[in-house]
């Protein structure tokens, strides 16, 4: 998504993404020896000590950070900048995912699509539960290294911006608007709701009317009122 990361982790939590119970850690950079580390979400890194070190993101410690996750008590997010930083790390640091922050040469816009980044990525990436602040083109990074880790992959995306990533999944669901169709579903929601009004106001009229007027009316009790014929005629014509 490109919604902030906690925005979209709050969101994940009540889709059932992120367990209830789970804590969510953020992917930063800054760790020991220049690493990455996933810290606590929401919580300031106090500079020092192990609590404030965060769990280390390295290959070595996948296999831990994978047990934490398929056990519900933690939940790992990504914002699209730090994987782009991870990305760099990789293509330019040799087998350890070093900091590559002062790599500016490089370009950001590729360097996901290179191969030892894209390595990288594949092993990480499966261990995520929430991607946040992603362009495009991280989008269709983390699809790709979805399909290399050997997962099956279904995006879903409502803009041309998204073609990147549309293209790269198994399962490509665009979700489009046609302003025509728009316009008249606008104008039949207007016609319903002014039918329903004047419906309503029908009704109360009758219901003020003599013995003799309630009695004529119940022979047509079975009889749909115009705003549910209208609504009925509506649904049909959508489908």
């Amino acid at each position: 998504t490109g919604d902030a990361l906690l925005t979209a982790a709050e969101v994940a939590r009540r889709v059932g993404i992120v367990p209830p119970k789970a804590s969510c850690y953020e992917l930063s950079d800054g760790g020991r020896d220049g690493g990455f580390v996933f810290r606590e979400l929401g919580r300031a890194d106090d500079g020092g000590g192990p609590s404030g070190e965060g769990l280390e993101c390295d290959a070595a410690n996948y296999a831990a950070l994978r047990k934490m996750r398929e056990r519900g008590s933690a939940a790992f997010c990504a914002t699209g900048d730090v994987l782009t930083r991870f990305g760099l790390s990789a293509a330019g640091g040799g087998g350890a995912y070093r900091s590559a922050a002062a790599s500016s040469s490089d370009d950001e816009r590729h360097v996901l699509q290179d191969p030892a980044a894209r390595k990288a990525l594949a092993d990480l990436v499966p261990l995520v539960s929430v991607f946040a602040r992603h362009a495009p083109r991280h989008k269709e990074a983390v699809v790709a290294a979805f399909n290399e880790a050997g997962r099956h992959t279904l995006f879903c995306g409502d803009g041309t911006n998204d073609v990147g990533a549309l293209k790269k999944a198994h399962v490509g669901v665009s979700i489009i608007s046609v302003p025509d169709v728009e316009k008249k579903q606008r104008a039949a929601n207007e016609t319903l709701d002014a039918v329903r009004a004047e419906d309503k106001k029908k009704n109360r009229k009758k219901k003020t009317d003599a013995g003799g007027r309630k009695s004529a009316r119940g022979g047509n009790a079975g009889r749909k009122s115009r705003a549910e014929r209208v609504e009925e005629s509506l649904r049909a014509l959508a489908e």
